[in-house]
Parts: structure tokens; sequence; C-alpha cells
């Protein structure tokens, strides 16, 4: 709540007629400590409410930190491998590139038939055949 003085000092004069010169200090005094007292509560609330949401981050944090650690090693291994490979695959491109290309002239392989797709003795059958079953009669 934001007040100005302008409304601190009309709040005061409304306090000083309703209540009048000597009950004003005794009400102050019990509205500070009921301001006090609210005050207390609601920190208390935050810092619990806080720290039940720094719980989760901080599991979530301990979990990242033990998955990184577990797999620091592998993920080196597997980045240096990733580097022989590329320096590999650079180094037969370079062989690749100097070696000579096959004349368009040769003939293409003859590749075989392919197998039929179904036995022999089913491609004559019909396909909505159903074998005879005695318990059926």
């Amino acid at each position: 709540m934001n007040l100005d003085p302008e409304k601190l000092i009309v709040v005061f004069v409304i306090a000083m007629l309703v209540l009048g010169p000597k009950r004003l200090p005794e009400a102050a005094r019990t509205m500070g400590r009921w301001l006090a007292e609210v005050r207390k509560y609601t920190s208390g609330f935050q810092n619990e409410f806080r720290d039940l949401l720094d719980e989760p981050r901080q599991h979530t944090a301990a979990l990242r930190d033990e998955f990184n650690s577990a797999f620091a090693e592998p993920r080196k291994a597997l980045e240096a491998g990733a580097r022989e490979i590329q320096a590999a695959a650079n180094s037969a491109g370079a062989e690749v590139a100097a070696s000579p290309t096959p004349s368009l002239a040769e003939p293409a392989p003859v590749l075989p038939e392919p197998a039929p797709f179904l036995p022999q003795d089913t491609v004559g059958a019909s396909q909505n055949a159903v074998p005879d079953d005695p318990s059926l009669n």
C-alpha cells in the first residue's frame, strides 16, 4: 500500500476525531503491534514458500551435476573418437580424390533375379481358399 504524506495527514485527522487525543497513542501502539505480527507471519510464509520452491531446484541442480560428472569421461572419449573419425574421413577423402575415376564405358554389374515372394506351390492357389476343417462340418 502506498501512502502519500497527504493521505497520512487525512488518516491522522480522522483518527484524532474518532478516537480523541487520549486514546490515539494507545491505538497507534496497538496498530503497530498488529502490523508487526502481520509482517512476521507474512515473512515466515514467504520464507517457507521460498524454501519449498528451492528444494526441487536444488535437487534438480544436484542431479544435473551428478549426470554431468558421470558422463564427463565418456563424453570426452566420444568427442576424441569423433575428431579421429573426422580426421580419417578427411584423409580418406583426399585419397579418393587422388584415385582415378572409373570409366563410364565399363558395363554395369548384373544383379541376380529376385526370389519369388510366395513359395512355388502357393502361387496358383486362391487367396480366399479356406482349408477343410472337419470340426466345422
